[in-house]
This record gives structure tokens, C-alpha cells and sequence, in this order.
């Protein structure tokens, strides 16, 4: 789903990530799969990397990270079909809930802005 207003509060989060400015190599040993297209992603391909975290779920992890700190968790990646997307949407300023598609994103934004899709053709 896509939206204008990005969630700011990021303390009744279940978890948030930061927004990658640009691409990076991908340069792990294990391909991942795109978090929007679910696509693998290979070593040495362009992708967007995620950073994820959270706040300590139980007083275990609140002993061990202090109360209010933040425990990272595994990133994410998007392939660079999916980020170019990515990318120009959040430079439009909508927000884009990681994890969904962001080929339906892209389908809502040419919906709300009267814009053709790449399968539709001018006569």
C-alpha cells in the first residue's frame, strides 16, 4: 500500500529500517531473495540494502541493551528492478511498507496519477 505519511513514531514499532540513499553491491557468499519481488539476488548485483531494528522485546533483552536501545536485525534487500522503484517513489515522497510489492506500489502510483503503465500502450 502506498502512502504519503511515512510512520514517524518509531517507539510503537514493531520493528523500523532506515532508507538506503543509493545502491550498494550485493557481496554476500548466499544469494537473498528481493523482500518486494522475492527474486534471488546475486553476489556483485546492485541491490538496496536495508537496515532493520527493533526495541528489547522482554527485561532479558531491555538488561542487555538498555531500556529504549535498539537490536539490530538481518537486513533486507531489494533487487535493483524493485529499488529503482523504491528509489523514485520515496524521492516523490510516499512511503513504501518493506516486505509488500513494489510492483503493486508502482500499479497504485500510475492509478493516483492518471501516469501509463509499461504494459499499456500509446496509439
Amino acid at each position: 500500500m502506498l502512502t504519503c505519511a511515512c510512520y514517524d513514531d518509531i517507539d510503537d514499532a514493531e520493528w523500523w529500517y532506515i532508507s538506503p540513499d543509493d545502491f550498494t553491491i550485493f557481496n554476500s557468499n548466499r544469494r537473498k531473495r528481493c523482500c518486494s519481488c522475492r527474486e534471488l539476488i546475486d553476489r556483485g548485483s546492485l541491490c538496496l540494502e536495508f537496515d532493520r531494528q527493533r526495541h528489547p522485546r522482554s527485561e532479558v533483552e531491555e538488561n542487555i541493551y538498555g531500556d529504549g536501545g535498539e537490536i539490530q536485525m538481518a537486513h533486507w534487500y531489494m533487487c535493483e528492478q524493485c529499488g529503482e522503484k523504491y528509489l523514485n517513489l520515496h524521492e516523490l515522497g510516499y512511503c513504501h511498507r518493506l516486505g509488500e510489492s513494489m510492483r503493486d506500489d508502482m500499479e497504485e502510483y500510475w492509478e493516483l496519477t492518471g501516469f501509463m503503465s509499461s504494459s499499456e500502450t500509446v496509439l
